[in-house]
């Protein structure tokens, strides 16, 4: 059973000791551990900023849509692209998912 599938079905962080032989992937949905929240059967991830003045709920997206997301960020409604930096920005303001920043 995944890390995000053991806080969707049972809310019991797992222990180190079952986290430490698994993939790094896993072991940083485990650090997020407090962070993550179910909400009306979805999983999200709360943010907050350093100095605690914002916050926002980032839906934690599974592998399967990160593409599509993509390219529906960088395609804007406007009908222009956006680059590297723009297209990160918009992703974060509402999705997370491990190793975001290296697939934009």
């Amino acid at each position: 059973m995944s890390i995000l599938e053991k806080k969707l079905n049972s809310g019991d962080r797992p222990s180190w000791q079952e986290i430490a032989p698994v993939s790094s992937a896993t072991k940083r949905y485990w650090a997020l551990w407090d962070s993550l929240h179910l909400k009306d059967g979805v999983l999200y991830r709360k943010w907050e900023s350093d100095d605690g003045s914002s916050c926002r709920w980032q839906l934690i997206l599974p592998k399967s849509r990160i593409q599509e997301v993509l390219r529906e960020t960088h395609d804007s409604a406007s009908g222009g692209h956006f680059g590297v930096m723009k297209t990160l920005s918009k992703t974060r303001e509402r999705f997370y998912w491990d190793r975001l920043r290296a697939n934009v």
